[in-house]
């Protein structure tokens, strides 16, 4: 009996000491990320403050000018610089989603596992699909990040699936490198990646056909865990925002909204 309780008691420290070390990496890991993107946050203020001084007031690139870098905006110099995969910024207001958004030409899964420094992060980064056209050139621009259970990336998007949280926060802010844009959602659904009845969305980038653009609103629109009395237009340009639910195996929680608004 003896022997019974010290290897119980032994188990039990393992458990214990294990569940310390993952509280203590799910804590370093969030405060990680978050101190990483403070400070690019930090660098836009800089450049903003950089650029009131020089000009009184700050400024942006009109149909005449442009800034160095092939015209990118003032605000979004100095990231370009330290790395060139940058394609933008996306913010919620109501949701901790607040960060600069990353493209790979080549891949989908190079930012998968990867911060803005390129190094290896398991909350990585929000990146854009790399089908699209990061200039914002495109039907449908598709970001996807991980839904991380501290709370970081797109953990908060989840919060679309509640119809009263969208009405109070139904506007997104995302900016290329060149434009600032502000997009309305207009649905919000679950979809299983491989299964019977998945909802390809991944696969829409560009319309050949109006007929196809208006497929895929109807996709949306019947999927939509509600109605937001929205449906865009031919034309209209798309945001799609994607992450894991965990509610099933392989299972998407999706956010379309249309452009409202391009400076």
């Amino acid at each position: 009996m003896k022997s019974k309780i010290t290897l119980l008691q032994i188990l039990f420290l393992c458990v214990f000491v294990g569940c310390g070390i993952y509280a203590a990496k799910y804590n370093y890991d969030k405060n990680k990320t978050e101190k990483e993107i403070a400070a690019l946050k930090n660098e836009i203020q800089a450049a903003e403050n950089a650029a009131e001084e020089t000009n009184g007031q700050a400024q942006e690139p009109t149909e005449t000018e442009t800034w160095e870098a092939d015209g990118i905006l003032t605000r979004y110099h100095s990231l370009y610089d330290a790395n060139s995969d940058m394609a933008g910024w996306i913010k919620i207001d109501g949701t901790a989603i607040d960060y600069p958004v990353m493209y790979n030409g080549e891949s989908n899964a190079y930012y998968l596992h990867r911060n803005f420094e390129k190094q290896h992060s398991s909350a990585a980064i929000p990146f854009l699909d790399y089908q699209c056209d990061r200039t914002g050139n495109c039907d449908n621009m598709i970001i996807y990040a991980h839904n991380m259970r501290n709370g970081t990336m797109f953990r908060s998007l989840l919060l679309f699936d509640d119809a009263e949280f969208e009405r109070e926060n139904s506007i997104i802010q995302f900016d290329t490198l060149y434009n600032r844009c502000k997009y309305e959602v207009f649905a919000a659904f679950y979809t299983a990646v491989g299964s019977k009845d998945e909802f390809r969305y991944y696969e829409f980038i560009n319309a050949e056909t109006e007929d196809d653009y208006n497929a895929f609103i109807d996709e949306c629109i019947s999927h939509s865990l509600y109605d937001t009395g929205i449906r865009p237009s031919y034309g209209e340009l798309l945001l799609t925002l994607s992450t894991c639910s965990y509610n099933t195996n392989n299972e998407r929680f999706v956010v379309v909204a249309r452009m409202t608004e391009k400076i």
